[in-house]
């Protein structure tokens, strides 16, 4: 086998990304691309909320409109690094895949027949199918993993740790000792988790008047400073 062929029997085995293809599109679709990766960020959003708001078992869904959706994955820098990081991921996968083309290539050819034919599937790369297949795969237990692990530690962090106190001025709390953790709002209710009773309280926003964070657990004596919310005229 010639050097040109051995070369060319390596290069079937190395996914194409054309990047300069890619580049190109975005130069001509620019809003089209903003488009695409803002939708990507949205689901993402729309994704971990839903999954979020289960650990405190509240099907917030109901209670969002078509706006809460569209600025989810805005709303917490989290999720935008998590889409940042699927492209990251996919783009060290490729890379990979592209060192790798030369053992690709003696697995495929030493393992075609008998038993361990399996084994270009599982150490390299059979396809540039097989390629995208495996990529789907991985961003798409990237994307779960993340989700799920950062939903279950931003959840316990506010049960266990008591982050994101606030006191709430509102006619719907009775009871204004006990301690209040803000989970979120959409447009038209903020979600609070009840500390003390252990439950979740959805409030209509034109019931609150003002939030208060709380710095510090210990000093309630300190100042802090109000975040004044809109609300509906009467």
């Amino acid at each position: 086998m010639t050097e040109e062929s051995k070369i060319a029997n390596i290069e079937k085995y190395r996914p194409k990304v054309d990047i300069s293809a890619i580049l190109k599109f975005v130069v001509n679709h620019p809003g089209l691309a903003v488009f695409i990766v803002y939708a990507t960020i949205a689901v993402a959003g729309f994704i971990y909320v839903i999954t979020f708001y289960r650990y405190f078992n509240l099907e917030v869904i109901i209670y969002l409109e078509i706006g809460d959706i569209l600025v989810a994955g805005i709303k917490d820098p989290m999720v935008m690094l998590m889409v940042l990081g699927t492209f990251v991921v996919f783009l060290f996968y490729w890379g990979i895949t592209y060192i790798q083309a030369p053992f690709s290539a003696w697995l495929d050819k030493k393992f075609s027949k008998g038993f361990f034919k399996f084994m270009p599937y599982l150490f390299g790369l059979k396809s540039i199918q097989s390629f995208w297949w495996i990529g789907s795969f991985i961003l798409l237990f990237y994307f779960i993993l993340f989700i799920a692990i950062y939903s279950e530690t931003k959840s316990k962090s506010i049960r266990t740790d008591k982050t994101n106190l606030v006191a709430v001025f509102s006619d719907a709390i009775r009871n204004k000792d006990q301690q209040y953790s803000i989970l979120g709002t959409s447009i038209n209710y903020i979600f609070l988790y009840n500390h003390d009773e252990k439950n979740t309280l959805i409030i209509p926003l034109e019931n609150v008047t003002a939030i208060k964070p709380i710095i510090s657990k210990d000093a309630s004596t300190k100042s802090t400073k109000k975040i004044q919310l809109n609300t509906k005229e009467d």
